[in-house]
């Protein structure tokens, strides 16, 4: 997605998201919505959070969901995009912390803020020629996880790979799209002087071959320090794209890397590598060595199969709990099972339905009174107005509550234990209470 730079206006600038993240100002904007700079009285930590802002009736948006009928369907193709796009845990790959839904019930997440960051090729072409490889191996071992999960990018460029010290990444996933969902509509999507040839004139639509076409023509601009079709003409420059072989021995490499390059840049995507593994075993075979992110990058995402009864009780028990009826829900199982997916799978409805979610967790050994609320608790001191005399009882088991709330809160008067738990207990039975969403 392409990315203007821009001011924000002041009111915006002042806008809160979810009560927790505070927008600080514009990083940039494009067809779906804009990227800004913000805070998180969560965790102190500067984010950048990305909106939705266009109805979903009107997203070109590579949702998980086709044939969709409603405005909650998109929300929930959405989301179950973010919650992919969470999943994704590679060096080379910027990290989505989190996402849900504002007061207007748009979409939003939150990503790592990249800081001095500049496009691989602005960073690369100042590099001599084993740290332009480097970068290059980097790139591919992003895409080769990106592509193990089932994922095409579809809008490779520049822009979209980013340098900070060294390492690269990959981001805006904005076109991203699982194999499984490309159809006839997926032709001619991307940005246009890094689009393959067969995705350019709509002959076939874009797959990991497209994907590896783009790193091929960013490792050539960045290796050459020129992009290879200059041009002259909108005419000449769609026939350079379609006929023009770029030089690679203009490139200042080793001759095996030239080989990739010239691969990779076939117009033929039957003629160029079939996935990034076989580039990055090559370069194993040459070194000697598989660095530990090669091997991650064979790490596949499991797919949400065989809890279809689980979840199918899990919905019916949200619904009833939508409606003011409550219950618990005991989940067990060995480790490695699927219980943590299954539960991010009703995270991800409840946060569609309007739902307030809570995470909490508690841990076996070494946890502190009241573990398992602490998280939970920190959420709902942001998200509710607080007196002063219940954020001091709360200050016992949330002791950064004055930076949760940005107010210094003296402590609470000492009572005895007993008389200190039942006060406890009674501001978080009210703190719940007062909720105004669902929850």
């Amino acid at each position: 997605m392409s990315m203007k730079r821009g001011t924000m206006p002041e009111d915006a600038a002042r806008t809160t998201i979810a009560r927790r993240y505070s927008i600080l100002d514009l990083v940039g904007q494009g067809g779906m919505g804009m990227v800004s700079r913000a805070l998180d009285h969560l965790t102190g930590q500067t984010v950048a959070l990305k909106r939705v802002t266009i109805p979903g009736s009107q997203l070109d948006y590579a949702s998980r969901t086709r044939h969709i009928s409603s405005d909650a369907d998109f929300r929930l193709a959405l989301a179950q995009e973010f919650r992919t796009l969470a999943s994704l845990h590679h060096p080379n790959i910027i990290s989505v912390l989190d996402y849900g839904f504002d007061e207007q019930r748009q979409p939003y997440f939150t990503m790592e803020l990249l800081v001095d960051a500049p496009p691989i090729t602005t960073y690369g072409q100042s590099q001599p020629p084993d740290q332009q490889l480097d970068l290059f191996l980097q790139c591919l071992q992003a895409l080769e996880y990106l592509h193990r999960h089932g994922i095409i990018h579809r809008d490779l460029k520049p822009d979209n790979i980013l340098v900070v010290d060294g390492r690269v990444k990959v981001l805006d996933f904005g076109l991203a799209v699982a194999r499984e969902h490309l159809n006839d509509s997926d032709y001619g999507v991307g940005t246009l002087l890094y689009m393959a040839p067969e995705v350019l004139y709509q002959v076939a639509p874009v797959s990991e071959a497209s994907d590896l076409y783009a790193v091929g023509l960013i490792a050539y601009e960045m290796i050459a320090g020129s992009y290879p079709f200059p041009y002259q003409s909108m005419t000449d420059f769609l026939s350079q794209i379609a006929n023009t072989r770029p030089d690679v021995d203009l490139l200042n490499i080793d001759p095996k890397t030239q080989q990739v390059i010239e691969r990779l840049l076939e117009k033929d995507p039957q003629k160029r590598y079939h996935q990034a593994a076989d580039i990055l075993a090559q370069y194993a075979d040459m070194t000697g060595r598989e660095p530990i992110e090669i091997r991650e990058s064979y790490l596949q995402s499991a797919r949400f199969v065989g809890r279809e009864a689980e979840l199918e009780q899990m919905q019916a028990a949200l619904t009833t709990a939508l409606q003011g009826k409550g219950s618990t829900l005991l989940i067990g199982g060995e480790s490695g099972v699927g219980k943590s997916r299954l539960l991010d799978e009703l995270r991800t409805q409840a946060l569609v339905a309007g739902a307030l979610v809570l995470q909490g967790q508690a841990v076996a050994e070494g946890g502190t009174p009241y573990q398992l609320w602490r998280d939970a608790l920190q959420r709902l001191c942001i998200q509710t107005d607080l007196t002063d005399l219940e954020a001091s009882v709360l200050k016992s088991i949330v002791p950064n509550i004055d930076s949760l709330i940005n107010h210094s809160i003296p402590d609470t008067p000492e009572i005895d234990s007993q008389a200190a738990q039942n006060r406890l207990l009674t501001v978080i039975e009210a703190l719940f209470r007062r909720q105004d969403r669902k929850s």
